[in-house]
C-alpha cells in the first residue's frame, strides 16, 4: 500500500524498544532516517518506549523528545501494530479511561499506512526474533533477519555451536545458567566454579564472562581470580538469564568485517576497533567517546563514532580473506538478511582466527565499513538495496501456501 500521496513508499523506521540498548537504537533509527533517500521513499519514525508502547508522528525526529519524556509523548500518536493480515499499516489508538487507549472501531479506525517496516532495534524484544515475530504474524515486509536467524544470532553460544559446526573456528566456552548460582549461594559457588574451570580452554585465568543474549558489551567483565569470576557473574544475571565463561586470549587483536544480503552475500573491509584502554572494548568506547557523555559535546554518533582503523594496510591479506570467507559463510549459515556485522579475534601468538559474535542489527548499521569498501557503498544505496531486498523476500514469503481447513476438525 502507497502513502497518501501515493509517489513515494512509507518506510516505518522501528527503533527504542524494551532493551538495555534502547538509546543505541534510536541513533541507529535516527541516523538511517537521515540518510534514507526522500525521493523513493517517506520514513516514518516509529518509537517503542521502555514501557513497550508504540508511538508514532514527527516529534520523534527531534533528539530533544527524548529528554522531555514523558511529557513530550502528548505530541505523537500512540499506535499498535494488530497481529493480522490486511490491515495495511499501523493503527492509531484513542484515549479512554484515565491513561489507557483502546481501538477505535468501524469507520472511525485510523490507519496510518505502511509499505516496509524497517527494524532498526538493538538487543532484547528487536534483535532477538520477537519483533520479528509479530511482523511475521502480520504479514508485513519487514527488513533484517527473520525470526530463527535473528534468535540463533542473539544467542552467544548457540550461535557459536552452531558455526562451529560449519567449520568456522571459535573459542572454548561454558554456559551458566542463573538458576545454577541461585542454588549454589549457600557455599560460595565453588560447584559452580569448579564446572566452568574443569572445561577444555578455561583451566586459567583470567575469563571473560558474557550475558548469552546482550551486546553493546553490556555486561562484560574479565574476572582474574576465583573472586572476580564471582562477581562477574552476578554482574552478568543483573542483565541475563544466562552467561557464557570463555578464555581471555593475552596476545589478540579485534577485526570486524561486515556483510550485506544479496544474491550472494557480499563483505565489506575489515576495521580493527581501537579500545581506549588497549583492552575489551567497553559501551563507553563503542558509544560514548564520539560526543555527547559530557554537556556542551556533539551529540553521539553511536558505533560510527568509534576509534578504529578502517580496511588497515599493514594486514596481511590471507588474514583479510579469511576473516571475510568466515563472515560471508557465517551470514548465510545462519540465514541472515539486511546487513550485518561479523566480529571476530586473532590470537596474535600464532595467527588463528576466530568467530567471536555476530550483531544482526549492528549500531549504525555498519554503513561506515561500506563507505570505506572497494567499490564504496553509501549509506543511501544501502538502505535502498536493504528495503528492496525486504520486499523481494516479503513477495516470496507471500507466494508460499497458507491454506487453512477444518477438514480433521468435522470428520
Amino acid at each position: 500500500m502507497q502513502n497518501g500521496d501515493r509517489t513515494r513508499k512509507t518506510i516505518a523506521v522501528m527503533f527504542g524498544g524494551r532493551s538495555v540498548e534502547h538509546e543505541i537504537s534510536i541513533i541507529t533509527g535516527l541516523q538511517l532516517i537521515k540518510a534514507m533517500d526522500v525521493v523513493k521513499y517517506n520514513p516514518m519514525p516509529v518509537y517503542i518506549a521502555p514501557s513497550g508502547k508504540w508511538y508514532a508522528g514527527n516529534a520523534l525526529l527531534n533528539r530533544d523528545f527524548y529528554k522531555r519524556m514523558p511529557a513530550s509523548l502528548t505530541e505523537v500518536d500512540e499506535v499498535t501494530l494488530l497481529p493480522q493480515p490486511d490491515v495495511g499499516g499501523l493503527t492509531v489508538l484513542r484515549p479512554g479511561q484515565g491513561s489507557d487507549f483502546s481501538l477505535e472501531t468501524g469507520t472511525d479506525r485510523r490507519i496510518l499506512p505502511v509499505d516496509v517496516f524497517f527494524v532498526s532495534f538493538h538487543g532484547t524484544f528487536g534483535e532477538d526474533g520477537c519483533i520479528q515475530g509479530v511482523l511475521e504474524m502480520a504479514e508485513v515486509p519487514y527488513t533484517g533477519c527473520g525470526v530463527l536467524s535473528a534468535a540463533v544470532g542473539m544467542s552467544k553460544y548457540h550461535c557459536k555451536k552452531l558455526l562451529e559446526s560449519h567449520g568456522i573456528p571459535v573459542l572454548p566456552g561454558v554456559v551458566v545458567n542463573r538458576e545454577s548460582i541461585e542454588v549454589n549461594l549457600g557455599n560460595n559457588l565453588t560447584q559452580v566454579r569448579e564446572e566452568i574451570m574443569s572445561s577444555p580452554g578455561l583451566e586459567k585465568f583470567p575469563l571473560f564472562v558474557k550475558p548469552v543474549n546482550l551486546g553493546s558489551s553490556i555486561g562484560i567483565s574479565k574476572a582474574k581470580d576465583k573472586a572476580g569470576l564471582d562477581a562477574a557473574l552476578m554482574q552478568v544475571f543483573k542483565y541475563d538469564y544466562s552467561a557464557i565463561v570463555e578464555p581471555c586470549l593475552d596476545n589478540k587483536m579485534e577485526i570486524n568485517v561486515s556483510v550485506l544480503d544479496d544474491t550472494e552475500p557480499i563483505a565489506s573491509v575489515l576495521e580493527i576497533p581501537v579500545s581506549s584502554t588497549g583492552d575489551e572494548l567497553t559501551y563507553e568506547d563503542k558509544y560514548m567517546r564520539g560526543g555527547g557523555s559530557k554537556k556542551g559535546a556533539p551529540q553521539s554518533q553511536g558505533m560510527a563514532g568509534l576509534t578504529r582503523v578502517i580496511d588497515p594496510q599493514d594486514m596481511n591479506q590471507e588474514m583479510k580473506d579469511a576473516a571475510q570467507d568466515y563472515a560471508r559463510r557465517a551470514f548465510k549459515a545462519l540465514g541472515c538478511a539486511g546487513v550485518a556485522r561479523i566480529d571476530f579475534m586473532v590470537d596474535l601468538n600464532d595467527n588463528q582466527l576466530y568467530f567471536n559474535e555476530i550483531n544482526t542489527l549492528p549500531g549504525s548499521l555498519a554503513f561506515y565499513l561500506w563507505m570505506n569498501s572497494h567499490p564504496p557503498i553509501f549509506y543511501t544505496d544501502m538502505l535502498t538495496h536493504i528495503i528492496e531486498r525486504a520486499e523481494l523476500r516479503s513477495h516470496r514469503r507471500s507466494s508460499l501456501s497458507r491454506e487453512i481447513g477444518f477438514k480433521a476438525l468435522f470428520k
